[in-house]
């Protein structure tokens, strides 16, 4: 894991590189190179640590976290979401992480998966938020119940949110970390925190190209005209900035005629200022989590606390439009 904190800290977006390829531009997406972090030996033997203090987790936020490592074990894996969803069953985090790791498919199903529809579950309790009727869209594409899908599109559509809960996940690892009592700078347990975070599965995505980027499901005019409605409204009520350039993306690939398309590409241009914007000052709070002045870490981490708390209240984009016009904290 030997990245810098000013590399994994705009963590989704390359997450949604790797999972769209063509649906957006490298450039709307892409990092610059950095070196590896100041902290990649020491982070290497906390990882080690920490998978011996996670094989008996006790409380929620433990099973959450020990789930996230488990990422080549999917029943183990499973089995703590289930265990996180079970203790604290009021939290979107805990409900919307065990509806993702089910859609994985298993033989036999998981008897965490098998007692309950997950995905309906998630989208059921959290009943504002778009993502997981994308997901619900996509099993109704994959049975070929077209029908189903596009009405399940425009549901998703007609939602006030489209949040992944990313930002709570950061939270959660960011909190659950830089408490290990382990004697290590608090940066290089910031910076360990940002990794695992930077892990954390992305699935919705590739639900919306294979929904509203591939030709053959584009070819039916209901389906179209669905995607355009979900990628107008992921484009003005996204979470992340990802989330908002897919929708851009998609509105544009299912735009009506060219007078909309051309609209839907003047509004992504200022929406790409706005994102660039949101790096600089992004950056001015994580940077210095590298800084081989204590004084500077010790600033910059109290920055960088500031910027995960409010991106797990607000999402990304609140988090920016609030920190970056100058508020101090969340």
């Amino acid at each position: 894991m030997q990245k810098s904190a000013r590399r994994i800290a705009p963590m989704l977006a390359a997450v949604v590189w790797i999972h769209l390829g063509a649906i957006a531009t490298a450039a709307e997406v892409a990092e610059p190179a950095a070196a590896p972090s100041r902290w990649a030996a020491d982070i290497d033997r906390f990882d080690e640590e920490l998978h011996l203090r996670l094989l008996a987790p006790s409380d929620a936020r433990s099973h959450w976290v020990r789930a996230g490592l488990d990422k080549t074990d999917i029943a183990s894996q499973v089995t703590h979401f289930a265990a996180a969803r079970g203790q604290a069953p009021q939290d979107v985090l805990y409900l919307a992480s065990l509806g993702v790791a089910c859609m994985t498919p298993t033989r036999p199903v998981l008897p965490e998966c098998d007692a309950v529809d997950r995905l309906a579950d998630w989208a059921r309790r959290d009943e504002d938020n778009g993502i997981p009727y994308i997901l619900l869209a996509d099993r109704a594409r994959q049975r070929k119940e077209t029908d189903a899908m596009v009405a399940t599109l425009d549901e998703a559509a007609g939602k006030a949110r489209f949040d992944e809960y990313w930002g709570r996940g950061v939270l959660a690892y960011w909190d659950y970390v830089r408490a290990v009592p382990a004697s290590y700078d608090p940066a290089a347990k910031a910076v360990a925190a940002l990794n695992y975070a930077s892990e954390q599965a992305v699935t919705w995505p590739t639900a919306v190209q294979a929904l509203c980027v591939n030709a053959r499901e584009r070819a039916v005019d209901a389906v179209r005209a669905a995607c355009g409605r979900l990628g107008a409204a992921m484009a003005q009520r996204g979470a992340s900035w990802s989330a908002r350039l897919i929708g851009y993306t998609v509105a544009s690939r299912n735009a009506a005629d060219a007078g909309v398309k051309a609209q839907i590409e003047g509004e992504r241009v200022a929406f790409n200022r706005a994102r660039t914007r949101c790096d600089d000052a992004r950056h001015a709070r994580f940077d210095g989590l590298e800084s081989g002045d204590a004084g500077v870490r010790a600033r910059d981490l109290s920055e960088a606390d500031a910027w995960v708390r409010a991106q797990a209240q607000y999402g990304e984009v609140g988090a920016c439009e609030r920190l970056a016009r100058g508020a101090t904290r969340p």
